[in-house]
């Protein structure tokens, strides 16, 4: 009798122990779906308070276009009020949405360099200059202007070298992990990061100063990095660029004719400014970053909208993307 209430006991006790760890689980599976849940939801919010942010960028545009008619501004600046960031801002569901607009004509467009298969002699010339502006860059950043040649190799329409150091198909697929070029106009700059030699310090480096638009574009004098516009001149140096940017902030350059007048004031040669320059440059911008920070707790989110003024006055989102550009 006492060994068959032992065997109940212990049979008792198992029954429960097996019940407990089935609970244990059962709730453990419990609090894991709602993290989950809270997961999803907090990502759902801070997808809407970024869209808000996009939005504030998109008025800011507009707001700009309405005041520049109003009062005859025919050129794009930092001082103005699309330009000044958006600080932190309380949200209802805790946390804060920080956003600012950056003109995104204040850096190279790679896809400047790409040359089409029937490009007419015109569209071959201008990417001659594009692409002498580009080796330039690479030198004021100091890394191998040798870069230039093939980042024109990655994005013009064929598989022949244009270059002697340049780089196409059968260099890529050469390498451990084979891929092709891509022969077309780059999506982001990221893309950098696949062409033949770069370093990743490199890459860092020229990120700043570099951007991949849907179309050809003109760099504006009035925002663009001051390494670029080091570059605009090799007559140029680092002190007359910081010069031309710091004075840029209190008066703009309003015409291409004026930036090009104090060029010539502050290059180290004596000869006159390069025509070259003036087909590059622009006091007007059409494409804009709209960059976005959302904050709850430990949820962070940044989001890229690339947006686009249109000679009409239509403002467009080009692109989103979540994370860096």
């Amino acid at each position: 009798m006492r060994e068959q209430r032992g065997v109940a006991l212990i049979t008792a006790l198992l029954i429960v122990a097996f019940a407990a760890s089935i609970s244990f689980a059962l709730l453990e599976k419990q609090l894991l779906d709602i993290h989950r849940t809270e997961n999803v939801l907090t990502a759902g919010r801070g997808e809407l308070y970024a869209l808000g942010g996009e939005e504030w960028a998109r008025g800011m545009l507009l707001r700009n276009q309405e005041e520049d008619k109003k009062e005859n501004i025919t050129y794009d600046g930092l001082e103005e009020a699309w330009a000044q960031p958006l600080p932190p801002t309380p949200i209802e569901t805790g946390g804060e949405i920080t956003s600012s607009i950056e003109d995104m004509q204040s850096r190279f467009n790679l896809n400047n360099l790409h040359l089409a298969k029937d490009a007419s002699d015109e569209d071959k010339e201008d990417v001659i200059q594009q692409l002498a502006l580009f080796t330039r860059l690479l030198r004021v950043l100091e890394i191998d202007e040798q870069l230039a040649k093939k980042v024109a190799d990655w994005l013009d329409r064929d598989i022949n070298t244009r270059f002697p150091d340049g780089a196409e198909d059968q260099e890529y697929l050469a390498e451990k992990q084979p891929y092709r070029a891509a022969n077309g106009p780059m999506g982001s700059p990221t893309e950098l990061r696949l062409i033949k030699g770069i370093t990743q310090q490199e890459y860092e480096k020229l990120l700043p100063h570099t951007t991949t638009l849907p179309e050809s574009t003109l760099i504006n004098i009035n925002t663009a990095t001051i390494g670029l516009l080091e570059a605009l001149d090799d007559n140029l140096d680092d002190i007359s660029a910081i010069t031309l940017a710091d004075e840029r902030k209190e008066t703009p350059f309003q015409t291409k004719d004026e930036f090009l007048d104090r060029i010539d004031q502050l290059r180290s040669g004596g000869n006159q400014s390069s025509t070259a320059i003036e087909s590059l440059i622009s006091t007007t911008s059409s494409y804009y970053m709209a960059r976005t920070t959302i904050k709850m707790g430990s949820f962070k989110q940044q989001k890229f909208s690339l947006i686009n003024v249109s000679d009409d006055g239509q403002i467009r989102t080009i692109s989103r993307s979540i994370g860096s550009y």
